[in-house]
């Protein structure tokens, strides 16, 4: 199985540079990783050089222009179109892959679902001494010193994983679903800016593809690096009623990762002979 992970950023270059060091170390690396990178003024482009030549799979920096307000959805379908593996695994740029992560994806993945992966929460206080190559006693500790805060997410047990019918715990940090599947349904819908509820939408219109949705139970799991927290009203009303419309309305959205197709011109000999002859008197 080939595999792409699309990775979102903006200007975090210290937390995306422990993301990075994560995927050089998995067990079963990526067929490929691709940075969304929503427009980063900082020195996010060296950290990815950096990486580049340290790894033995493909890093692509897919830069897009910063429009004022995060546009993930943007930069998402953005990356995907630059993705080569049949298998996509969506997740973000301050969220450390333990080393058994895309294995556990690709080990999960089969046709008809897509997968909810699950996270662990990293304290501000372990920064400087986590890694993600932690093994399981190493992790423990972490957890009784405050640094991490799941208990139960320090087992992992691959393989294992609950179907669901219900939207709660969708997160887009952890999202791993066939490259054909996102092609049905247009991938994201770009007019969600903000950081609420654009992975609702695009899971639910992939479950109205058929698509299942299957929940990780102890594996898949990332370590989600503490930061501030954006609260914006005005973001999560407008992006929750355009997650309403989808439950009803179109699919196959416009404003997605393909354009719409333009419209042809028409030819004079199609007009003349798309207009009906008139009968002689």
């Amino acid at each position: 199985m080939n595999s792409s992970v699309i990775i979102t950023t903006h200007n975090r270059s210290y937390y995306l540079d422990k993301v990075l060091y994560g995927y050089l170390h998995q067990t079963v690396k990526p067929h490929q990783v691709v940075i969304a990178d929503d427009g980063s003024t900082d020195d996010t482009p060296e950290v990815i050089q950096k990486y580049q030549q340290l790894a033995d799979f493909p890093i692509v920096h897919a830069w897009h222009p910063f429009g004022g307000m995060p546009q993930i959805s943007k930069v998402r379908n953005a990356a995907t179109r630059q993705c080569t593996g049949e298998y996509l695994i969506y997740t973000d740029g301050d969220c450390i892959p333990g080393p058994m992560f895309v294995a556990d994806h690709e080990r999960l993945a089969k046709p008809g679902f897509f997968t909810q992966g699950r996270r662990n929460f990293l304290r501000y206080k372990a920064f400087d001494s986590f890694r993600g190559t932690e093994n399981a006693w190493q992790l423990f500790k972490h957890w009784l010193s405050g640094g991490l805060t799941k208990v139960h997410l320090l087992m992992r047990i691959p393989g294992l994983a609950v179907r669901s019918q219900k939207m709660k715990g969708i997160r887009g940090c952890n999202i791993a679903a066939w490259r054909s599947d996102v092609d049905v349904i247009n991938g994201w819908n770009e007019e969600f800016v903000g950081f609420w509820c654009e992975d609702s939408e695009f899971v639910t219109r992939l479950m109205r593809t058929g698509v299942k949705r299957q929940n990780a139970l102890y594996s898949a799991i990332l370590f989600h690096m503490e930061h501030e927290k954006f609260v914006n009203q005005e973001d999560f009303d407008r992006n929750f009623a355009l997650w309403e419309k989808s439950k009803t309305g179109p699919i196959y959205i416009e404003n997605g990762m393909m354009p719409p197709p333009r419209p042809q011109p028409i030819s004079l000999e199609t007009v003349a002979s798309a207009t009906p002859m008139k009968k002689a008197a």
